[in-house]
């Protein structure tokens, strides 16, 4: 048995790959998974942030909307971001495709899949790559040793894709309206832990307070 397996407090960490505060929180989220992987099972869900009709062409007013929202978070996170990419109008702003490719990701090498999807999220916000493009899904993949041929085989299989959507509804069903959400549960009780943005200091807070609300 895997020691996480054993572990009775569990965290669900549910980020989108295309929202700036999961980019920026992503520091954060790491530093935390070390200081309690020895109390806390951590686990991904990815969120659906835009997708189906609610994904949309970066329009002028969009790109503006954008750059206030990515320097507010640059600021605020101090994780750096770069703004070129809200110039191209034929982007679309549709997170569907990468998160197909975290899922993807995790289907192929279930460890990686936390560092997968902050590797995306930087790829897109500092790098200014392509979220929806297929070579940039597949150049991040081979940074992790997955082939181009088992990366795609998984990506277009019909079954990742009912799996990312099946996860944008688990996290809706657990009450995530906001990324990044932290979702605890303890085997008895279950509930939000923390919605939107929070700097180490404030989740290292959130979390000795619940440890010892639970005399853990």
């Amino acid at each position: 048995m895997n020691q996480n397996d054993s572990l009775q407090h569990s965290i669900l960490y549910a980020a989108d790959p295309l929202c700036p505060w999961s980019y920026g929180f992503g520091p954060v989220f790491e530093k935390i998974q070390q200081e309690y992987k020895d109390k806390i099972r951590f686990s991904l869900v990815l969120g659906g942030l835009r997708f189906g009709e609610s994904a949309v062409p970066l329009t002028s007013e969009f790109s503006r909307v954008l750059k206030h929202e990515w320097k507010d978070a640059e600021a605020l996170t101090k994780q750096p971001f770069q703004l070129e990419i809200l110039e191209k109008k034929e982007l679309k702003y549709d997170s569907f495709p990468a998160c197909r490719a975290v899922i993807s990701a995790q289907k192929i090498r279930p460890e990686i899949a936390f560092q997968y999807l902050h590797g995306l999220s930087k790829s897109f916000y500092h790098e200014n790559r392509d979220p929806t493009s297929p070579e940039t899904f597949l150049g991040l993949a081979e940074k992790f040793e997955i082939s181009k041929k088992e990366f795609l085989s998984v990506f277009e299989d019909k079954d990742t894709e009912a799996e990312t959507l099946n996860d944008f509804y688990f996290g809706f069903s657990l009450g995530v309206s906001a990324f990044p959400s932290l979702v605890f549960s303890d085997g008895m009780e279950s509930g939000i832990l923390a919605r939107g943005y929070h700097s180490y200091e404030q989740l290292d807070s959130i979390l000795k307070d619940y440890f010892r609300a639970v005399r853990f």
